[in-house]
Parts: C-alpha cells; sequence; structure tokens
C-alpha cells in the first residue's frame, strides 16, 4: 500500500483505498483503534502508530467498511467509530491447528489390514521381467 493512501488528519485516521469497485475515503476514529487495542493499547498514540496500526489490521478495516457498505453501496466515504471494528476473522493471531498431526509409531501388527505401510508393500523388486 503507498505511503500517502493512509494519512493522520487530527484524532482520525483517513485511508484511500478500493473497496468493492470504487475508490473509497475510509474515516477510522482514534477512538474505534482504543476499542480495538483495549487494555493493550498504549498510553498515547502518535499519528505514526495510528497509520502503523491501519497498515498492520487492514483486514479488520476493510471489513467494517464492507459492513457500512451493506446499507447503502454508493457511499464513497465511510466513518469507521467505536465498536465498528472487530478482532474477529484474524485467522493468524492464534494457532489454527487443532490437534497433533504427528503420526504415532505403530508395530505393523496392530494396523488394521487396509492401513498398511508403504515400506511394507514395497520391499520386493517392482518391475518383474517378463517370463
Amino acid at each position: 500500500m503507498e505511503n500517502d493512501s493512509i494519512r493522520a488528519s487530527g484524532s482520525d485516521t483517513l485511508i484511500d483505498i478500493w473497496v468493492e469497485g470504487k475508490l473509497r475515503a475510509i474515516c477510522v476514529s482514534r477512538e474505534a483503534i482504543e476499542s480495538f487495542l483495549g487494555p493493550k493499547k498504549p498510553e498515547a498514540m502518535s499519528d505514526d502508530d495510528r497509520c502503523e496500526f491501519i497498515r498492520t489490521h487492514l483486514p479488520q478495516v476493510l471489513a467494517a467498511a464492507q459492513a457500512s457498505l451493506r446499507g447503502n453501496p454508493d457511499k464513497t466515504t465511510i466513518a469507521i467509530t467505536t465498536g465498528e471494528l472487530s478482532p474477529e476473522g484474524d485467522r493468524r493471531k492464534g494457532d489454527r491447528r487443532k490437534s497433533e498431526r504427528r503420526k504415532v509409531a505403530k508395530p505393523a501388527e496392530v494396523l488394521p489390514h487396509g492401513e498398511r505401510r508403504r515400506g511394507q508393500r514395497r520391499n520386493g523388486d517392482r518391475r518383474r521381467s517378463p517370463s
């Protein structure tokens, strides 16, 4: 994303970005950013900190903008206020794998008939000499 497409203006952060086929101006309030961060928020966020927040949380900002467009798809200016940014949908925060994926070594006698290992099937010569 270009440097001039995200900029701070007063207590708001402005973004110019293509959303659903149109160039739209998105305004994210300082309160929206602080409510998103919750207790993890720093004492005071500088303009550069807010711009960096928008850069790193762009998927959430776009999701909030698209939700705002559901009511009026012709809007060119979108204002995101407190409570509209949600941390849901950010898949990269936690570990997506729920269980252990490593294979556990089991002896061949314990395995059912259909689950033989490749090494057991392919011990011999693969090519047979034409007889």
